[in-house]
């Protein structure tokens, strides 16, 4: 192999662990936003997308001035109450169906939206705010 060859693997290899390294350590809240925003706008620099280059930018700026984990965390639970009730509401519809001894066809069709509303309640929960 030779120096150039070498030179690009040792240099690509070290690239590979860097992100894997940066992968392990989670950011939360802003700290992630920003991240994201960071790696989306090197992305665009190195495409040449000015436009985008701009955009994110200002973003950037607007999460540097005004974002605050606890409004993310309130927001994060706000919605994940939200889900929950609709979770329940989704329950009683279909305990009051089954109940009243409804057509199948629609006891089925509020078991695949429970399941649904059940679904996107799990994936808030997981996620960090």
């Amino acid at each position: 192999m030779n120096r150039l060859a070498t030179t690009a693997l040792t240099l690509l290899l070290a690239a590979a662990s860097v992100s894997a390294s940066a992968a392990d350590t989670q950011l939360a809240g802003c700290a992630a936003k920003r991240e994201s925003i960071r790696t989306e706008l090197h992305q665009a620099q190195e495409q040449g997308l000015s436009d985008k280059v701009a955009g994110l930018t200002r973003a950037l700026d607007e999460v540097n001035a005004h974002c605050r984990d606890n409004v993310l965390v309130e927001r994060h639970n706000k919605k994940v109450l939200k889900a929950q009730a609709k979770v329940n509401q989704t329950e009683r519809s279909l305990r009051l169906a089954q109940e009243a001894n409804k057509q199948p066809k629609k006891i089925a069709k509020l078991e695949g939206k429970l399941e649904k509303a059940r679904a996107e309640l799990a994936a808030l929960q997981a996620q960090q705010p």
